[in-house]
């Protein structure tokens, strides 16, 4: 599933966006190193009638115009808020290297935006702003409201203006289409559009018929084994897997739209469990067929049962070392 972005980070004194983990020594010391977004705690260096010049350790002082001063009282004078000296928190929202210009404001960004929000993001305590006919828009601290249409809830709940709802999912970002969509209902931990053809997966088998198996590798649905992708004749699947193993497979197809997924067996080799060179099941008489496909059966169940216990013994001794 989705990791959660925390925009801002104060490091030492100083404020930096998606600084997580970072040192002092490890903050933008230079214009080419800004970005939008980027906060700073700078200190005043000299007030004008429509601003304030701020230094915040760039060797350039960033400007704040009086329109992006945040105060809880009308602002007559920029002298009346701020003196020389006064440490103030800022962040950037345009810089121009050519020109060396910084250009500051103090209303705090989104926590998340369009370049930090991705399909499968978790967001937390979402605040309902408007009901429509068709689903709810959300204010997630995000650069518009989500939509979180009726058929992406639980059954039976629909949220009112003001309800705050504890934990919401992203399946939709496009900032082309101004458009951000969420759900209610937690998505699988493997969405479609992440499954490629060759990919390898360890999931768990969920049943198993004479010709397929169906494995759960964290999708919407099972994905199929068949045994047809084994390159095995006269066999059946319950020879190679039972029900709660866990197994490694590989992708063959995807298609989402049809939400259906073919898998193989990983590591399989069809010659493990083929037969001697001999006549061909039609050339014995039906006696001896059967016999060759009890023999063929018998040898493909004790190649699975060693298969299993290296696989078994590899994770004993992981663990161990663990």
């Amino acid at each position: 599933m989705v990791e959660e972005i925390q925009t801002i980070q104060t490091v030492n004194g100083t404020t930096s966006a998606n600084g997580a983990g970072r040192t002092d020594d490890a903050l933008p010391r230079s214009l080419e190193a800004l970005r939008p977004r980027m906060g700073f705690t700078g200190k005043v260096t000299r007030v004008e009638l429509g601003g304030v010049f701020v230094d915040i350790g760039v060797g350039v002082d960033g400007f704040l115009h009086v329109s992006q001063i945040v105060s809880d009282k009308p602002i007559l004078r920029v002298a009346d808020l701020f003196r020389v000296g006064d440490e103030i928190t800022v962040y950037i929202q345009r810089v121009q290297p050519e020109r060396k210009r910084i250009d500051l404001t103090m209303h705090k960004p989104p926590a998340y935006y369009w370049d930090n929000l991705q399909i499968g993001t978790k967001l937390h305590n979402v605040r309902v702003v408007s009901v429509e006919s068709f689903g709810v828009f959300v204010d997630f601290d995000g650069p518009k409201h989500g939509l979180i249409p009726f058929n992406l809830m639980p059954k039976g709940v629909r949220p009112k203006v003001g309800e705050q709802i504890d934990t919401v999912w992203v399946v939709e970002v496009d900032e082309s289409k101004r458009r951000i969509g969420l759900t209610m209902i937690e998505p699988p931990a493997l969405p479609w559009e992440k499954i490629k053809k060759g990919d390898v997966y360890t999931g768990k088998v969920t049943r198993v018929e004479r010709n397929a198996a169906y494995v759960d590798i964290g999708a919407e649905r099972d994905g199929v084994v068949r045994l047809s992708s084994l390159g095995v004749s006269h066999a059946d699947m319950h020879t190679f897997v039972t029900v709660g193993e866990e197994v490694k497979v590989r992708v063959l197809k995807v298609e989402p739209n049809k939400r259906q997924l073919d898998l193989t067996l990983e590591g399989f080799n069809p010659k493990d469990y083929a037969l001697s060179s001999g006549p061909s099941d039609e050339e014995l008489s039906p006696f001896a067929a059967a016999l060759q496909r009890a023999q063929r059966l018998k040898r493909a169940q004790m190649a699975m049962a060693e298969a299993r216990a290296a696989q078994a013994n590899a994770q004993s001794s992981a663990d161990g070392k663990s």
